[in-house]
């Protein structure tokens, strides 16, 4: 009896498991997805020593951010002209180009202007992601294509980090010859962000397997549409201010603040990536039974908490703890958040809402990168931190007085995640 219902399953499984050409693009992610998590992970602990300060770290970040966000509408309107493929293709190849030449070229003005068209390129693939397994994938097949693709995401930028912080030590211990270089730790650094992003290249193999022929993305500049979407863009802005500031400095505040080993916190971002992946598993429980409004208000307050008690910890192996806390209830809220949305927005009015969300948390996110890197340099990680504390209550209180102007009609919850960068 157990054996049938073994395959029972196993064959509905297969059913709604994608077929053929998905494979080709979901081996490319896995590529991509590898390859710039190593990279993003371990490329400011590489500056900082080259003698780089967080402030200029907080500007690198926003350039990326800023770039980002100023090449979504010229990809959308490339993906028309050319295709998905092709813009794919492109985008990957001078994402990885300009990687390079960021681990190789140190002077400042070269590092800004690099950091802004890292950002123009890498966003073809958030632009291309979502239309290309629509156009890979039958409309039965795509929930498990997409839960697969978000699923695999967060668990490969848990391997990247991890990768991240024992390659290094293992090209040490290699016997390459760079134990003699006076800078072998810097040496080894840029070692591993190459082979990052050799990585992130053999994307390009599998992507050229899949047949050229996709939908077109339709990308329209937002605009704001109803007093509801209003308040909640300030709500999202104040809540992207929360989320992009933190996260670029964590493995400098593990690595340099708390004198945490290398190895040691790649292990930990390791760790968060499976503690993510678990809570956003758990989040739509948690939405039935507080509400929407309610249940993002006690996530983001649970984010406040997580970040005050940071602020004052010395101890690195509680802060290791009290980490994993906050970036599980930080991302728990995600699927809240876009519900929320779904169910205030009318329908014909949802892609622009969803293009205004974008915009607004993406900027929020830049401007948060730039502010955090100059404050800690002036006031320090405890200070900086507690600040972000206070943002994340107030980011709780408005998304919480939006349940006012809600739709009363039933919506599903989304299961993906606000962000489509890697960590990323």
């Amino acid at each position: 009896m157990g054996l049938s219902l073994a395959k029972a399953r196993l064959q509905l499984w297969m059913r709604n498991a994608p077929q053929g050409k998905f494979w080709l693009f979901f081996a490319a992610s896995i590529f991509f997805n590898i390859g710039f998590s190593i990279f993003y992970f371990l490329f400011n602990i590489y500056l900082l020593g080259f003698g780089w300060t967080e402030r200029s770290l907080g500007l690198i970040g926003s350039l990326v951010a800023v770039g980002s966000i100023l090449g979504t509408i010229p990809a959308g309107r490339l993906v028309e002209r050319i295709g998905l493929r092709a813009t794919l293709t492109l985008g990957i190849a001078l994402a990885v180009i300009f990687s390079i030449l960021r681990v190789c070229i140190l002077w400042q003005p070269a590092q800004f202007c690099l950091a802004l068209l890292s950002g123009v390129a890498i966003c073809s693939w958030a632009v291309c992601l979502s239309p290309a397994v629509a156009a890979l994938a039958t409309e039965r097949q795509r929930p498990f294509a997409f839960s697969l693709m978000f699923a695999s995401g967060i668990s490969i930028a848990g391997l990247g980090g991890l990768v991240a912080g024992h390659l290094p030590g293992w090209l040490i211990r290699s016997g390459w010859g760079l134990q003699a270089h006076p800078l072998k730790g810097s040496e080894a650094n840029q070692g591993t962000l190459l082979i990052g992003c050799v990585l992130a290249g053999l994307a390009l193999i599998p992507l050229s397997g899949i047949a050229p022929a996709a939908p077109a993305p339709q990308v329209r500049q937002p605009r704001t549409l109803n007093p509801f979407l209003s308040r909640f863009l300030v709500a999202m802005a104040v809540w992207g201010l929360v989320t992009g500031a933190f996260p670029p400095f964590a493995n400098v505040y593990f690595v340099h603040h708390l004198g945490l080993s290398l190895e040691r916190t790649g292990f930990v971002f390791s760790i968060s990536q499976l503690a993510q992946f678990l809570a956003i598993l758990g989040a739509p429980l948690l939405f039935r039974r507080a509400g929407l409004a309610s249940g993002v208000m006690l996530t983001q307050f649970a984010t406040a908490v997580s970040l005050l008690w940071l602020s004052v910890v010395h101890s690195a192996q509680i802060a290791t703890y009290i980490y994993w806390a906050y970036t599980s209830v930080q991302c728990m809220n995600e699927p809240g958040i876009f519900s929320l949305l779904m169910a205030s927005t009318p329908e014909h009015q949802r892609s622009r809402a969803s293009a205004a969300t974008f915009f607004v948390f993406s900027a929020s996110q830049a401007v948060a990168s730039l502010t955090l890197g100059t404050a800690i340099v002036r006031f320090g990680y405890s200070y900086s931190i507690a600040a972000i504390a206070v943002l994340a209550i107030l980011a709780a209180i408005l998304f919480r007085r939006l349940s006012g102007g809600m739709v009363q009609k039933s919506s599903p919850l989304p299961g993906s995640p606000a962000t489509t960068q890697p960590v990323v």
